[in-house]
């Protein structure tokens, strides 16, 4: 499993593929990705994006080894925040429940990627957590945000992604969006 940086990127990427369609055609800009946290001890991860083709649609891959057992006492926070203008305040936008890896597993990842995402990586079953260390790939996953058309909404997103064990953030990625 490309646990947290994957899943967090996935999400981000699920929703930043740059035509949206909808009732209106929509642009959607990942602006920034980056990572803001990692404890080295515990994580090594990346996370590449290729240049959107013809269409606009973009691919992601990526790394993730990690040295610790990751089990629900890891849980992982994801926070997307928007405003319509970049001199506004950010405002809490949706905010996915507090959850343990495993059970982060048996939902979002069982449920939206696990069916797709095992064809472009190694990434482990739904069923198999805890999760020992191991290292993880991602290859050219192809980004569909076509699941999230009825979140976006004209204005800029910045989505925070942390894994916390025992309420310290161990790892933390950043992803700023505008959906034009």
């Amino acid at each position: 499993m490309l646990t947290y940086s994957v899943y967090f990127c996935c999400l981000v990427l699920l929703v930043s593929t740059l035509q949206v369609k909808g009732e209106e055609e929509r642009k959607l800009k990942l602006r920034n990705l980056e990572k803001v946290t990692e404890d080295s001890k515990d994580f090594q991860s990346s996370v590449r994006v290729s240049e959107p083709d013809a269409e606009g649609h973009v691919k992601i891959s990526g790394e993730l080894k990690h040295q610790v057992t990751l089990d629900n006492e890891w849980k992982i926070n994801i926070t997307v925040y928007r405003t319509d203008s970049l001199d506004k305040e950010y405002i809490k936008f949706k905010e996915l429940p507090l959850m343990g890896t495993c059970q982060l597993m048996a939902t979002y990842y069982k449920n939206i990627f696990y069916e797709k995402l095992k064809e472009y990586s190694n990434a482990p079953h739904p069923d198999n957590c805890p999760l020992s260390p191991q290292d993880y790939y991602l290859k050219d996953y192809p980004i569909d945000s076509s699941k999230f058309q009825k979140f976006l909404i004209p204005g800029y997103y910045r989505m925070i992604g942390q894994l916390v064990k025992d309420h310290e953030t161990k790892l933390e990625y950043l992803a700023e969006l505008q959906v034009e």
